[in-house]
């Protein structure tokens, strides 16, 4: 490893931080990010300028959370140029490791751990060539983390020779709600006033994966998928069990959406040649509270969906279309059935008819506000409530919209659609934005450049595929998308005010420069060492200097 000097630092620093429990939702978070506080302080550059780290405690959270950011200034010339490297400390938890479980922070002794219970022969060939390390964020993002600061120390040792300035930021929360980065943007912008700086880009170094079996490429990421979690409600006609054809199925409603959005590949997003992932439901349920033979009056659904470069009020309709084909399908299949029904008993066939309806939650909003003038005030009720009874926010939403349901007296079969959080903002470099194109043909050539030199296949795509905290740094979503989700995520100002007017006039371009890593979330997670301790660390100290080093 002679020719990657940062190689033995980052694995070491990717231990310790490994060995450092971080499960999301937990104090565990805060105590990470203090390490690397103490760890940069140490540095002789912030032992003289201690004023440069700042720590950002997450407002109102109850588990003490923390922000770190440090900044570092070259002194070659007096460059507002500046680049961020950031990441996030927080990691998913570890019941998955079931027997292991108390290894699963400790790199040195887990590999054989896991080689004594798994048959996978991939996973039984990399613990065997030892190239790979093995714990609970190795590879989702301690390894980033290490990297950043490995780099940061670097750099504060030669300020003279880069003309620009460096950002070390971590974050917690990323795992579920991104209120880490969020509330970071503050930091940001005071910093960007303060200094008058210029960010050229933010770099994170979120884990990377083969995209197929056998895949040896490494992949750069010149923006960040975007999510947006439609939900819907729906009302049914509730019945008697034994008088099963005088109602109105709302869990056939809810089952019939599912199958018509679940994995739907037409449905997933394209720009520039690549698709994210179809829409994926991640609950379903009715909402009947306890046994008794009368049909659930209602059900609520909602669905991870990835966003590339649609308008959300375009997604909208699209999902309209699926609640009327839903309620539709559902009418016409239960008369059909009662038809067969009748004919089989001899009974009389009667069409029961129903006035079927869709509407958006900002349609149900105005609707009830024509009804209960200060029903505002009701919601800012429920969402006091929630919060400080810690409820899961997409509950709350569906609390508040089932309660404007009653304020309105709705009694007829119908679908509300509306949005929960989380809501990662798309973004990526467009070739149709000059200036944007040409910093992406800039990293890309520099890429092609290092990938050569190292023999390795160094590929640049457009989208980070899965969520990422890179989202919160610049936004392409249209003043018409972001309309359309603040008035159809109940309260969003309530309770998750995503400050979509500050990332705009932050606009940082975000690329992402990963470990190599297998298996995230996943108990046989991993990282590969020679790659991400060795080369990505030069791939990364070469970028800052192309950047912040002029002429």
């Amino acid at each position: 490893m002679q020719n990657y000097p940062f190689y033995e630092e980052t694995l070491a620093l990717t231990k310790e931080l490994v060995a450092i429990p971080s499960l999301n939702n937990s104090t565990g978070e805060r105590v990470v990010a203090e390490y690397m506080a103490d760890w940069l302080r140490k540095l002789p550059y912030f032992r003289e300028h201690p004023d440069q780290i700042m720590i950002q405690p997450l407002k109102n959270d109850q588990y003490g959370r923390i922000n770190v950011v440090a900044i570092a200034f070259g002194t070659r010339s007096n460059s507002k140029k500046t680049i961020i490297l950031h990441g996030h400390h927080d990691t998913v938890g570890i019941d998955d490791f079931g027997s292991i479980k108390e290894f699963a922070f400790d790199c040195d002794a887990l590999p054989e751990k896991i080689k004594a219970i798994t048959t996978d022969p991939d996973v039984q060939a990399d613990i065997e060539s030892g190239e790979w390390m093995f714990g609970r964020g190795a590879s989702d993002m301690k390894c980033g983390d290490a990297v950043n600061m490995a780099l940061m120390r670097y750099f504060t040792e030669h300020l003279d020779k880069f003309d620009g300035n460096l950002i070390f930021m971590t974050n917690p929360v990323e795992e579920n709600q991104h209120t880490g980065i969020i509330e970071s943007l503050d930091v940001l912008e005071e910093l960007k006033v303060k200094y008058g700086l210029d960010y050229a880009m933010a770099l994170n170094t979120d884990f990377i994966s083969p995209a197929y079996p056998g895949d040896t490429s490494h992949y750069f990421h010149a923006g960040a998928v975007g999510k947006i979690l439609p939900c819907f409600y729906i009302i049914g006609k509730p019945t008697h069990s034994g008088q099963g054809f005088d109602g109105f199925s709302a869990s056939m409603v809810a089952s019939e959406i599912v199958r018509n959005m679940d994995m739907r590949a037409e449905f997933s997003d394209v720009y520039n040649h690549e698709y994210a992932m179809p829409p994926t439901v991640l609950k379903m349920k009715d909402l009947k509270p306890s046994y008794d033979v009368q049909t659930a009056f209602s059900a609520f659904v909602y669905f991870n969906y990835f966003i590339h470069n649609m308008e959300i009020e375009d997604i909208f309709a699209r999902l309209r279309k699926v609640a009327e084909d839903a309620l539709k399908t559902v009418d016409g299949y239960t008369d059909e059935q009662n038809k067969v029904y009748c004919k089989m008993t001899g009974m009389t066939y009667k069409k029961r008819e129903y006035s079927l309806k869709v509407m958006d939650y900002s349609q149900l909003h105005a609707k009830a506000l024509s009804v209960k003038s200060d029903v505002d005030a009701d919601l800012d009720a429920i969402t006091k409530d929630a919060l400080e009874a810690n409820m899961d926010r997409r509950e709350m939403c569906l609390k508040m919209v089932e309660h404007l349901a009653t304020v309105v007296s709705i009694n007829t079969p119908t679908v509300v659609l509306f949005l929960s959080p989380p809501y990662c903002p798309r973004n990526t470099l467009k070739r149709e934005v000059p200036e944007e194109a040409a910093l992406l043909d800039s990293v890309t050539g520099l890429l092609q450049k290092i990938g050569k030199e190292m023999g390795e296949d160094l590929k640049m795509m457009q989208f980070f595929p899965v969520l990422t905290d890179s989202s919160y740094l610049k936004l392409d979503d249209t003043e018409s998308s972001a309309e359309t989700l603040i008035s159809n995520l109940p309260n969003m100002k309530g309770h998750y005010n995503v400050p979509l007017d500050q990332i705009k006039r932050l606009n940082i371009p975000a690329f992402n420069f990963g470990c190599h890593g297998k298996d995230a979330h996943k108990w046989t997670e991993r990282v590969h060492k020679e790659y991400s301790f060795g080369k990505l660390p030069v791939i990364m100290l070469r970028t800052l200097e192309n950047y912040l080093i002029e002429g």
